[in-house]
């Protein structure tokens, strides 16, 4: 692990720098999807992925980047953190909605159906 993803890791604990997270790096990263200047890929090497979700609510097309991990079974897992808040986020509320979805990774787009993983999964993907 770098300095930075040290020094990223090491803040990522304070409210500061997870609302900075949520609130700008997030939607950077949507914007500047596939360029080398997205946030995420600011000297850290982590997987990013794009899920798309449809709104509970409003029925909106709603996407956001996420960290994933892939699996021995070849299936992918996000976690519904919310940046260490006490709420889930949004898009984890949509998935409970509605479970079909769309996952993007190395700009490859494929339809999936999400679930929450048993309490054996979680602790082998999120070791």
């Amino acid at each position: 692990m770098g300095m930075y993803q040290r020094a990223v890791t090491a803040r990522s604990k304070t409210n500061g720098l997870r609302w900075v997270l949520s609130k700008v790096a997030s939607p950077l990263d949507l914007k500047l999807k596939g360029t080398r200047f997205a946030p995420s890929t600011f000297g850290v090497d982590l997987p990013l992925c794009f899920l798309s979700t449809t709104g509970r609510k409003s029925g909106e097309h709603r996407t956001i980047p996420l960290l994933y991990a892939t699996l021995a079974t070849g299936s992918h897992a996000v976690v519904a953190t919310n940046f260490g808040q006490k709420s889930h986020p949004g898009w984890a509320l949509n998935l409970e909605a509605d479970q079909n979805a769309s996952l993007e990774i190395d700009e490859e787009s494929r339809d999936v159906a999400a679930r929450i993983a048993s309490s054996q999964e979680a602790a082998e993907s999120w070791p």
